[in-house]
């Protein structure tokens, strides 16, 4: 079991990397492609990474992965996914990519407010000084100056607010749904949205600009999948928090070729916002638990 706990640990971390390379590599690249077609070619790439997946264990197993009666729903999750990118990769372009990928990863402070205005979810009132408190370290990180307004950072935070809806349309469709039924329809209804979103956008590009573009497609599928495997590993609570490591590695990476050295203020930022979202996860993990402890116990009576 622990070795299973570390292996998932090490899977989402891996994962990370991926991540933090692959919006590394579209912040470089970004200005000489087309954002539709650069997340059209990368989800047609991550669709044809899936299907030996989905054919491993031959027709029957297959067919059994793509049979669903929750199609609206996984379209839902694969235009919030969607989002995550064009959001996110948008933003990048304008603002740092610490700034960015910690906007994008506010997620967890922004859950509990869709989870009670969309699912009727009591809101838990011990969740306010956390989220309290990483909206003051996103404040230090962006600097409270008169650049905290800039429109790229409302991009990195519709991109969190994304994942916000992608995350809770996982968990609903995760009691009746396998994982890779909902990859598959991923990949699938993403490659066919933004195609039809890149036609209007298609220019020629350099046989170099394809290969980039299907190695982001590439680290984007190893990412999913990666985090995907760590899931049935690790315990949810585990997996989100370890989530947080894209910031580090995207720091790393800005040091590195940039020579961006965070300031103290922002580094206080980073770290205020990211114990602030690992305490909204504990409490909402915690509470679940209890909800589920709740309905054995009605189940058993």
């Amino acid at each position: 079991m622990h070795h299973n706990i570390l292996l998932g640990a090490m899977l989402t971390i891996m994962g990370c990397v991926f991540y933090s390379l692959l919006t590394f590599i579209v912040k470089i690249y970004s200005v000489n492609l087309p954002l539709p077609m650069l997340v059209f070619i990368q989800s047609a790439a991550a669709l044809m990474l899936f299907i030996p997946i989905l054919f491993r264990s031959g027709l029957s197993s297959a067919k059994k992965i793509i049979y669903t009666k929750k199609l609206h729903w996984l379209f839902f999750r694969a235009l919030s996914s969607l989002g995550i990118s064009f959001f996110l990769f948008s933003a990048v372009s304008y603002i740092p990519l610490v700034n960015a990928v910690l906007l994008a990863n506010t997620s967890p402070l922004i859950v509990p407010f869709l989870a009670y205005l969309f699912m009727s979810q009591k809101m838990n009132h011990h969740l306010w000084l956390p989220i309290i408190s990483g909206l003051i370290g996103i404040a230090l990180v962006l600097h409270p100056d008169g650049h905290i307004f800039h429109p790229a950072a409302f991009l990195a935070i519709g991109s969190a607010v994304c994942i916000s809806i992608s995350s809770l349309l996982v968990r609903k469709l995760a009691g009746t749904e396998s994982n890779e039924t909902i990859m598959f329809y991923f990949f699938l209804l993403s490659t066919i949205v933004a195609g039809i979103i890149a036609v209007k956008y298609w220019v020629p590009i350099s046989f170099k600009m394809y290969l980039i573009s299907v190695f982001v497609g590439a680290l984007y599928f190893g990412c999913q999948y990666l985090i995907t495997v760590a899931l049935r590993m690790a315990s949810t609570q585990l997996v989100t928090t370890l989530l947080y490591s894209n910031i580090i590695f995207s720091a790393l990476l800005s040091m590195l070729f940039w020579h961006t050295i965070p300031t103290p203020l922002t580094i206080a930022g980073i770290l205020l916002t990211v114990i602030s979202g690992v305490f909204c996860i504990r409490i909402e993990h915690r509470r679940n638990q209890r909800i589920m402890n709740e309905k054995r116990l009605q189940y058993a009576r």
